[in-house]
């Protein structure tokens, strides 16, 4: 069964809530949900491909992806971004002293907001 849809819906719904957070200056949540919008991004394309991946790494999802399809340099580079705020955005141990609310703002949820947007909408654009 390809489950890609029920991933790609996922996805929209994480970017929905990123969106919420930051109106709510969530930001710390906002970076987590981003990061986890462009995973279940990537792993709806992986799915659609009949593929399997495991991990949480968006990164290493899209360069795999990336021997069966073109993947632009441009969306890897939002990947590497939101993997970034994987750990650091939900952990205080992430950093060397505070928390996580302490490191995030306005400026840096918007901009991971933006980094998920594209790579929801690259996966989307190759899942037929």
């Amino acid at each position: 069964m390809v489950r890609s849809q029920d991933w790609l819906r996922q996805a929209e719904s994480d970017l929905a809530a990123a969106e919420d957070s930051a109106k709510d200056g969530h930001h710390e949540w906002a970076a987590f949900q981003s990061q986890q919008c462009a995973e279940k991004a990537a792993k709806a394309l992986v799915q659609c491909l009949h593929g399997s991946v495991r991990g949480h790494s968006v990164t290493e999802i899209l360069r795999q992806l990336a021997e069966r399809i073109p993947v632009p340099e441009e969306i890897l580079r939002s990947a590497q971004e939101v993997d970034k705020v994987y750990v650091t955005s939900r952990y205080p141990n992430g950093f060397a002293s505070g928390s996580p609310l302490d490191y995030f703002n306005q400026q840096s949820s918007q901009a991971l907001i933006a980094h998920a947007r594209d790579i929801l909408e690259f996966c989307r654009s190759q899942i037929h």
